[in-house]
């Protein structure tokens, strides 16, 4: 996309944005607001007790009306400053069915049933007990609360209040606010005070998205005995979290540190092991072309032979090379996997091409994986280092739950829970299958990614949320972390791993005199080592290091042109290449006044259902 047509796109955003506000709410909602009475007792410890009496004109059929009041709210003043606060709301009471949950950083009070609709005048009566906790202020406390807030979608006629407070304050300071967010218009509003009370009316009627805000100047330590809001929750949860991470340090460093690895010098790979399990002791896990790398191991042993040829049909234009996989006798060996990719590659006949592979033989290259791993696990971990990962991946599992805790009050919580599970239970598995550092890399940015979502969608969206997010997120990390760190190898996995490393060091670093004098002794020498070259990501530089070495062609290839070096490692990269697809080849699936108005805390707003 052009850059002008991102510019223009962005423009349009911004205007829309700019001027929704007064187009978008004047749309009828099938309902209006007739009169709005709002009664707030202000106590001694900063705490309200709120009284709401809307009479409601039903135009078209609704079951009820919800009531949006915010838990956190960003309290913005003239002088610029800005503070932030948790509300605590409780002892909710309606004259009618409601039930309330968290959305979006509010509490949503929801009236009405929906087996039942109703139309004409309804009036609710809504109480509640709403506490912001300690004033922020230091020179002075303050009363800064939208009476009616900014997030109503129909007209609001016939507004007035009853704000009374604890004791005597000085009137000069009280000051009101009506209209859009951000407004500073007090024209419209009307008040007396009579002693601690404080009444008064909107004489006006306003429209969506406007709200009326009231602000008041007092005395520092005019609030006494306020709470302070903070929720020991997070504090137990930080506390535990850090905890985790202290005991899976100690266990790995019991159970699961590994010994030093001693690499030797070795020139040839491991007795006893083919390719594909020599893979497996290095990694720890195997991968589809570990497992297809016993076809070059099988030819070397003269049990198959791989054969190049054009495809001439006279429906391609242009030529292409294709494969035919050639048995030459039964395989008698003793080697279960090595047994079963020979059996299913010639299950049907004895001379095999991509149709007879593609999209079939996958299930016997992740039959040969399971097996593989199955036994040799055994054989590459410790018993306890395997066990005590089951303690890491219950703390992980609790801290991943200490994410989910405070959005499970949402209206979508099916949709939250699937997601949880999809991205707690896909990346556990998948670390436990491959534990190493790409692993613990993916996964830690699926629990980040995730993490940051839960915090985003949490009613608690603030300062004290984010520390809390941070803390646990960098927990879970951590725990990946020894969850992938913590098999320790036995001493014959570190005895094997040494030689291992060894032995591919060699393959990479290996010197022509060096190649030359073992071809001498074994002429079979570079087709021995080549299928353990797949195994360990290093065949390129093994086949360019015998571009200059004399050797004969194996008896296991036949291309359509002469042998050299250079079209053997061509057929390598383009018809083993092409084998490779195939057999890995799987089907695919498919599927359907006194500040702003808006400024202070509380407000909200609401709509109909």
């Amino acid at each position: 996309m052009r850059l002008k047509t991102i510019i223009s796109i962005l423009i349009i955003i911004f205007c829309l944005e700019l001027f929704l506000p007064n187009i978008v709410y004047s749309i009828d909602n099938g309902y209006t607001i007739e009169s709005y009475d709002i009664n707030m007792i202000v106590n001694e410890n900063n705490t309200f007790e709120i009284t709401e009496t809307i009479d409601v004109n039903f135009i078209s059929s609704r079951h009820g009306i919800y009531r949006k009041i915010p838990l956190v709210n960003e309290v913005t003043r003239l002088d610029g400053t800005r503070t932030t606060n948790r509300a605590k709301i409780s002892n909710i009471k309606v004259n009618e069915t409601f039930d309330t949950y968290n959305e979006n950083g509010d509490k949503v009070i929801k009236i009405g049933s929906e087996y039942k609709t109703i139309t004409g005048k309804h009036t609710y009566i809504i109480k509640y007990n709403y506490n912001i906790g300690k004033d922020p202020l230091k020179e002075s406390d303050e009363l800064y609360f939208n009476l009616i807030g900014t997030e109503w979608d129909t007209d609001i006629k016939n507004i007035s209040f009853t704000v009374t407070m604890p004791k005597a304050f000085d009137e000069t300071h009280l000051g009101f606010s009506s209209g859009y967010s951000t407004s500073q218009d007090s024209s419209n509003i009307s008040y007396t005070v009579s002693g601690n009370s404080i009444i008064g009316s909107v004489n006006k009627t306003l429209t969506p998205r406007q709200g009326l805000t009231i602000r008041l100047t007092l005395p520092e330590g005019y609030f006494v005995g306020t709470s302070s809001n903070f929720d020991y929750l997070v504090l137990f949860k930080i506390i535990i979290s850090i905890v985790f991470v202290v005991v899976a340090y100690v266990i790995w460093r019991k159970y699961g540190k590994d010994e030093t690895v001693v690499e030797t010098v070795e020139f040839f790979p491991p007795s006893g092991l083919n390719s594909a399990e020599v893979a497996f002791f290095h990694k720890g896990y195997v991968e589809q072309k570990d497992v297809i790398s016993l076809l070059i191991y099988l030819a070397n042993k003269g049990y198959l032979k791989i054969e190049e040829y054009e495809n001439n049909s006279k429906f391609q234009i242009v030529k292409s090379k294709e494969f035919k996989i050639i048995k030459l006798k039964e395989y008698d060996g003793s080697n279960e996997d090595e047994k079963m990719f020979f059996n299913e590659l010639f299950k049907t006949k004895d001379e095999v091409t991509k149709d007879d592979l593609y999209n079939k033989f996958y299930t016997t290259v992740n039959s040969i994986k399971t097996n593989i791993t199955r036994k040799g696990k055994t054989q590459l971990y410790e018993k306890e280092s395997m066990a005590k990962r089951g303690i890491v991946v219950a703390m992980f599992v609790i801290i991943w739950i200490f994410r989910v805790l405070p959005i499970l009050t949402n209206s979508d919580v099916v949709g939250i829970l699937q997601l949880a599970i999809y991205f707690l239970i896909f990346p556990l598995i998948f670390l436990y299958a491959r534990p190493n550092i790409g692993t613990i890399i993916i996964n830690s940015i699926s629990f980040s990614f995730m993490s940051l979502i839960y915090f985003m969608a949490s009613p608690y969206f603030d300062f004290t949320g984010l520390i809390e997010f941070a803390i646990e997120t960098i927990c879970g990390i951590v725990l990946l972390v020894f969850l992938g760190i913590m098999t320790k190898r036995t001493q014959y996995g570190i005895e094997l791993l040494g030689k291992i490393r060894g032995f591919k060091n060699f393959l990479e670093l290996a010197e022509k005199p060096k190649l030359e004098e073992l071809v001498m002794q074994d002429p079979e020498y570079f087709y021995n080592i080549l299928p353990y070259t797949y195994a360990l990501g290093v065949s390129d530089k093994w086949m360019k290091k015998f571009e200059d070495i004399a050797i004969e062609a194996p008896r296991w290839y036949h291309g359509h042109s002469g042998f050299s070096m250079y079209s053997f490692n061509k057929f390598m990269k383009s018809t083993y290449s092409s084998i490779s697809n195939t057999m890995a080849s799987s089907p695919s699936s498919s599927g359907s006044g006194g500040g702003f108005s808006g400024g202070g805390s509380g407000g909200g707003g609401g709509g109909s259902w």
